[in-house]
């Protein structure tokens, strides 16, 4: 008898970075008895580990995207329709999830005159918005790449990162409905129950984050509670493990710190460099003139966001962390390796504080190596070059997703520069405080140990995983 196969979709780098260095495929292959194989938009035969485990990987056809997640061929207009209706209806719902709801919410088009009527007429929750589901999940027409790794690899489970978010995991998760392999989702971020819309298509089986996630998944989605399983963040498991000193020295000698040079981290959001860039030259200036005029300030771009207007910053003695450039083709799917994360690790621990001018996961990451954190709110406090980053800075104060976090007090805002060097005074005069809230925002965010994560994760695999031959497997329920 052979062992089951299971097919994970890999569709952009950071999905990858979820399920290949962690330890997640590796030990998926040792305790759970499983092959583990890819379906992903890269050309490589196979993605390695570290560690010496590879795993097999079956390319479909994709070309550059934007914001480094490749757009996969084959996706028509009927489907692009029929996914833009359901977004429009989730973000007439839930506005504030999201830029992308927002931006949806406000849009006059046809989409949105179609979904308002059907959300009025099936109200969340009603017997006729299950119908609605239903009838959506019908429409599953064959994908030639995707058809072609199913034939291949056979699999008895699928896994992907998001609930049909993206292309590569809508068309996994229809073929696995088609077939009747059972599917499961490890949700990728925090905030992606509000922020990415509905559930573009509904797994067997959803893995989340925290308590808090799963009540999201069963109220906002209406996901069946039993069929939810708190796990934990998979990148997290990066930061399971102290930073040790020479993980700080080589990372000072990347950032080119001098040696026991005290600095700030200033992470930055995807979508506004150009706003970043003008609140970091405030927030220099602010040091400057006050108690802390000697600590460096590192910045740190986002992985998905437009480089060029930080360049700009070296002239004034500020460091730039280039983290990898996921915008750019030439940067390779497994370039957020072990390595990579350790750094960030490393970079997050060894600051004195941590600033943001947006809601980044490097707030909750500060949170767990007890780094003092800061968030700017200068929306109108500066001249601006660009307006259209502002508003979406304004735009991003109504996140739903933030609340629990700003609720448990982990991190002061700063409403003006005036205010800056106040603010890190009371971080350092209230430490033990300020101890205390960052510790609760990781426990009601995250699942703890973070350690653990993996071992959850094929903990509930195990549970749902066929253990006979693919032949002879029953169809998923429905």
């Amino acid at each position: 008898m052979s062992r089951p196969a299971l097919l994970a979709a890999a569709p952009f780098p950071l999905t990858l970075r979820n399920f290949v260095p962690t330890g997640l495929a590796g030990e998926l292959e040792r305790s759970v008895g499983i092959q583990v194989h890819f379906v992903s938009p890269y050309p490589q035969p196979e993605f390695s580990d570290g560690t010496g485990g590879s795993y097999p990987n079956l390319p479909v056809a994709a070309e550059q995207g934007s914001g480094g997640v490749p757009a996969m061929a084959g996706v028509t207009l009927l489907d692009r329709a029929l996914k833009s209706v359901h977004l429009t209806g989730f973000a007439l719902e839930y506005p504030d999830g999201s830029l992308q709801n927002l931006e949806l919410s406000r849009r006059r088009s046809p989409q949105r005159i179609i979904a308002r009527t059907l959300t009025g007429l099936a109200p969340r929750g009603s017997a006729g918005r299950r119908w609605l589901r239903q009838l959506y999940r019908l429409y599953r027409p064959s994908r030639a790449d995707v058809v072609s790794a199913f034939d291949r690899v056979r699999p008895s489970l699928v896994l992907v990162a998001s609930p049909g978010h993206y292309w590569l995991d809508h068309f996994v998760l229809d073929e696995a409905r088609r077939r009747g392999i059972a599917s499961a989702c490890v949700v990728l971020s925090w905030d992606n129950l509000y922020s990415r819309g509905p559930l573009c298509r509904r797994p067997d089986h959803l893995m989340v984050w925290s308590e808090e996630m799963r009540r999201q998944a069963v109220e906002v989605h209406q996901f069946p509670a039993d069929r939810i399983s708190v796990v934990g963040p998979l990148q997290f498991q990066f930061y399971s493990r102290p930073v040790t000193d020479a993980e700080l020295a080589a990372m000072r000698t990347q950032v080119r710190l001098a040696p026991g040079e005290s600095y700030l981290a200033y992470v930055c959001g995807a979508r506004t460099a150009q706003y970043d860039v003008e609140d970091v030259l405030e927030l220099v200036a602010r040091l400057r003139a006050g108690p802390h005029r000697d600590l460096r300030v590192v910045v740190r771009p986002h992985p998905q966001g437009s480089r060029a207007a930080y360049d700009t910053l070296e002239a004034h003695g500020i460091l730039l962390d280039r983290s990898p450039d996921l915008t750019d083709a030439r940067t390779r799917p497994e370039a957020l390796d072990v390595a990579a994360i350790r750094h960030m690790a490393s970079l997050l621990r060894g600051a004195r504080f941590v600033a943001s001018s947006w809601g980044t996961t490097a707030l909750l990451e500060a949170c767990i190596f007890d780094t003092p954190s800061v968030q700017l709110r200068w929306m109108d406090a500066l001249p601006r070059r660009a307006p259209e980053e502002v508003k979406l800075v304004r735009d991003f104060q109504r996140y739903i997703h933030m609340r629990v976090f700003d609720a448990t007090g982990a991190r002061p805002y700063c409403d003006d520069p005036s205010e800056l060097n106040a603010v890190l005074a009371e971080l350092d005069a209230r430490r033990e405080d300020y101890a205390i809230r960052r510790a609760s925002a990781v426990e009601r965010l995250t699942c703890l140990p973070l350690g653990g994560v993996v071992h959850r994760v094929c903990a509930a695999i195990r549970r749902i995983v066929p253990t006979t031959p693919m032949a002879s497997v029953e169809p998923a329920a429905p």
